[in-house]
């Protein structure tokens, strides 16, 4: 019972990490006359179509969310791929999240590893903590223990998931020798000083 309650937990978890992808970008890099998350719907559709990428990530999240327009997860999944094909480390962390849900796509746990690591090589600490649920759940946990230190980390985007990190590593300890600890934290250092 306790290992079905934890599977539970753990699948949770990511469909949970989805409600906190929002965007947050360089405010350099857009427009500050121009407030997408508010915009008309058909404006941000033309917006969107004309390759701004953060009006095709808030057109992804009024599709998924059905604000403004009817609930449609393969619109949202095609505009949050458009986004994250830019570079919008939030609409590759929704990609990922959809892949590893199958939601408006095919689920595709390797797919979703891609687009998560994207984003949290960026320094998007929710994706890193999607990785790490991904490898607990296959029991890989000195893989899960090295996502978990590196959503941890000082500098990350969202404090919460860094608290929550902390919790879970505090607990895989339990189950992982100094040694496995040890490489598990290299492992994370040496992955945020390679190049993509």
């Amino acid at each position: 019972m306790k290992k079905q309650i934890a599977i539970l937990m753990l699948s949770l978890g990511i469909t949970a990490g989805a409600a906190h992808a929002e965007l947050i970008m360089n405010p350099a890099s857009v427009n500050a006359s121009t407030n997408y998350a508010t915009m008309a719907v058909p404006s941000l559709q033309a917006a969107a179509k004309a390759g701004s990428a953060p009006a095709q990530f808030y057109l992804a999240t009024r599709y998924k969310l059905g604000q403004g327009v009817n609930a449609d997860l393969a619109q949202a999944f095609s505009w949050y791929k458009k986004a994250a094909d830019q570079g919008v480390s939030a609409a590759q962390l929704n990609v990922g999240q959809m892949y590893a849900e199958g939601r408006g796509v095919k689920q595709d746990i390797n797919n979703a590893k891609v687009w998560l690591q994207k984003a949290a090589k960026q320094g998007d600490n929710r994706a890193s903590y999607n990785l790490a649920l991904i490898e607990e759940r296959n029991q890989n946990l000195s893989s899960a223990y090295q996502w978990y230190e590196l959503a941890s980390r000082d500098g990350m985007l969202d404090k919460n998931v860094s608290k929550q990190a902390q919790g879970k590593i505090l607990k895989l300890a339990a189950n992982l020798t100094q040694q496995d600890i040890q490489a598990a934290r290299d492992r994370a250092d040496r992955w945020f000083q390679t190049a993509e």
